[in-house]
């Protein structure tokens, strides 16, 4: 009984440790496109902490049930990652539309939604990450 909760703690304590990691690399890929297009509107740091910070609650609230959700899924367990990066960037795409509703004036819906998109393949490739170096 003990060995079980462990497995579980330990599969759970990787999701939350990608909930951690990938809003601060959204706000790095953020910062780094806010330079590129807009000549550096703000300094990298808290262009980094912003972002994080307002795509804490979508990673948390979305991307966290929908890692669960792909990686103990009977269904979706066997599907190759080409398949889950898709359904990530699907998923981060609506995310970023509720985003867009959200936040109206700041960026556009299609902007939203491709950003929603880029931040679930980011989330699905730090959980790949995570797995990897934990197993090795």
């Amino acid at each position: 009984m003990e060995t079980s909760y462990k497995t579980i703690f330990d599969r759970f304590s990787i999701y939350l440790l990608g909930l951690f990691i990938s809003p601060i690399l959204f706000g790095v890929f953020m910062a780094i496109y806010s330079i590129i297009a807009f000549q550096d509107s703000w300094s990298f740091g808290p262009t980094v902490l912003v972002v994080a910070l307002y795509s804490w609650p979508f990673f948390g609230f979305g991307a966290f049930p929908i890692s669960l959700f792909i990686d103990f899924s009977a269904r979706m367990k066997d599907r190759p990652n080409w398949v889950k990066a898709l359904i990530y960037a699907g998923s981060g795409g609506i995310a970023g539309l509720i985003a867009g509703v959200i936040f109206y004036d700041l960026f556009s819906m299609i902007f939203m939604f491709l950003f929603g998109m880029v931040g679930g393949v980011i989330h699905h490739v730090v959980l790949l990450l995570i797995k990897k170096l934990i197993k090795s």
